[in-house]
């Protein structure tokens, strides 16, 4: 703990009027000793955090920190576009609706809505849950570029969950293949007995998959034409949810 707080301490010393600061200015504004700085800052650097101008010797905010920076606004921008759309789809289906985005081989949710019928699945913001077994994680799985998808399909250990769950990988493959063909993907109790969910991609400007939505309820709720009219339900949401987002198809 001692080591994350003297991190931030360093990072925090920059702000847009001081962007760059030596040696002398990150131990003066982080009040920590001369030597810990300096050891702290060099590691930084090899990680990209912070990054030094060998001319000077100054040190400044790195790539790494900007990617993350802007991560942290892309997912702003998409819970503030998709919000309506999903309250909207909430109010139609009455179930539980649920986004989620791609965190190492997991999948987090990051915004949602319960349904409020007695019998539902319960909503956990800052909820893992896995990849592979899971409407919202096989929607973001089958549309990403192939050689991401291979090498998560090849790092995943798929645990059995229910007796519906998938734990052969190249049966998952295939069900990655239909998903990309149908435009949504479908959990039929393979994460939880008795519970069943539609899920869809969302697309930024870049035409890359930044996250996923799910509808999900009790199975002897979701049955087949149900799901059929969630499906194309969910497909025009993340259509608009995308569009809104800069994603644009080619002509």
């Amino acid at each position: 703990m001692q080591s994350v707080e003297r991190i931030v301490k360093i990072i925090s010393s920059f702000n847009l009027s001081e962007s760059r600061l030596s040696l002398d200015d990150l131990t003066k504004k982080s009040g920590l000793p001369k030597a810990t700085v300096y050891r702290i800052a060099e590691a930084l650097c090899e990680e990209h955090i912070l990054e030094k101008d060998r001319s000077t010797s100054s040190y400044r905010i790195g790539i790494r920190l900007f990617e993350l920076g802007s991560l942290y606004l892309s997912s702003m921008r998409l819970k503030d576009v998709a919000f309506i759309e999903m309250e909207e789809l909430h109010l139609q289906t009455g179930e539980t609706i649920h986004m989620g985005i791609l965190d190492g081989t997991e999948v987090v949710s990051i915004e949602g809505f319960e349904s409020v019928k007695s019998l539902h699945t319960k909503l956990f913001i800052g909820k893992r849950a896995p990849l592979y077994c899971t409407a919202v994680g096989k929607a973001i799985l089958a549309f990403l570029p192939e050689s991401e998808r291979e090498r998560l399909a090849n790092s995943l250990q798929l645990v059995r969950h229910t007796s519906k769950t998938i734990t052969n990988k190249d049966i998952l493959r295939e069900e990655l293949a239909n998903i990309r063909s149908r435009g949504t993907a479908i959990d039929s109790g393979e994460n939880e007995d008795g519970v069943v969910c539609v899920g869809a991609p969302i697309f930024d400007s870049s035409k890359e998959v930044v996250a996923s939505i799910s509808i999900s309820g009790p199975v002897f709720r979701m049955g087949g034409e149900v799901m059929e009219r969630y499906s194309e339900l969910l497909r025009e949401v993340v259509s608009r949810i995308s569009f809104a987002l800069g994603y644009r198809v080619d002509v």
